[in-house]
């Protein structure tokens, strides 16, 4: 089959190419799902901003396929809970297994969640870690209608769900995101958009029952001078701020620990049951055809984006 590979001897997008490797056997428990699209994110750009051919080749020599972490496709095996034909989307483990930039991808199946009719490949394939992760947190915080909830780094593949979950829990939502981003964030349910150029975490007054860091910048201690007595904090990046985690569990305020290394069928399922009663939608910045892969690997590495950066494998 077709993957997208990692040449470490190349710069920037230009690493990446069109290769061969085996056809996945889905093991026990998995089912082999023909890919149709692959959503990009932080993880792909890490790859493409390494230029560093020794840690590039350290990182790619455990896997054929590293890149892929949420996709929609078609069920080309007969498993336990799905069979041949069902329309699906899933996220692989982020550090076990092939990932799914490829034409096809062994996937356990407790990690899939059957597509509604009315949702095509291409929205779904930008649903499964952003949301699923968006949806964690706010499990966690827990926020109750009329609660204000802070989510930073709003416009991107986390943020954008983040903000529609907590307004459809009713809480009233400030974002800060791209510069361009406030009209559509507003339209997803925030009532208060800043921009991260020119408003900065502690330029923001007044205080919040939740904060949602999605910029991997912030920490527990500053965090909470702008949390309500018994606000929490969010943080998606716990392993960048060990200290304050620790200093929550002293604390009436919280920071609980938030991780989602795959997806699962439970939280999957959900989420398209959000989708199709309209309380989230899909949100796609582009999509490019597999034939286009580096211009999509360098719509990734732009700053001023909403969402996500899709990339679409034809029928095989």
């Amino acid at each position: 089959m077709e993957a997208v590979l990692i040449d470490p001897t190349k710069e920037g997008a230009e690493k990446l190419c069109l290769g061969t490797v085996p056809t996945p056997r889905p093991a026990d428990g998995e089912v082999l799902v023909e890919v149709r699209a692959v959503a990009l994110s932080a993880w792909e750009k890490g790859f493409v901003q390494n230029d560093d051919p020794r840690s590039l080749t350290r990182r790619t020599r455990r896997r054929a396929v590293n890149l892929g972490l949420e996709f929609s496709g078609v069920v080309r095996s007969d498993g336990r809970r799905f069979t041949r034909g069902q329309r699906v989307m899933g996220g692989p483990h982020l550090t076990k297994g092939e990932k799914a930039l490829a034409q096809y991808v062994a996937a356990p199946e407790e990690y899939l969640a059957e597509l509604p009719d009315t949702l095509d490949f291409t929205p779904a394939a930008a649903l499964p870690i952003g949301a699923e992760t968006a949806l964690t947190g706010l499990d966690k915080a827990a926020p109750r209608p009329g609660d204000s909830v802070l989510v930073v780094g709003a416009s991107g593949g986390v943020g954008v769900y983040a903000v529609q979950i907590a307004a459809a829990l009713g809480a009233d939502v400030t974002a800060i995101g791209g510069r361009n981003s406030a009209p559509r964030l507003k339209e997803l349910g925030a009532r208060t958009v800043h921009s991260y150029r020119d408003t900065t975490f502690e330029d923001l007054t007044g205080t919040y029952d939740v904060v949602f860091d999605l910029s991997g910048r912030l920490h527990f201690s500053q965090v909470g001078k702008k949390l309500t007595r018994t606000g929490t904090f969010v943080n998606v990046n716990p392993h960048k701020d060990l200290a304050g985690m620790a200093a929550a569990l002293f604390s009436r305020r919280k920071a609980p620990l938030v991780y989602v290394p795959h997806s699962s069928t439970t939280a999957q399922t959900r989420i398209l049951e959000m989708v199709t009663r309209g309380a989230i939608t899909p949100v796609v910045e582009a999509a490019h055809d597999i034939a286009h892969l580096r211009t999509a690997f360098t719509d990734l590495t732009r700053n001023e984006r909403l969402g996500k950066i899709i990339v679409t494998w034809p029928p095989d």
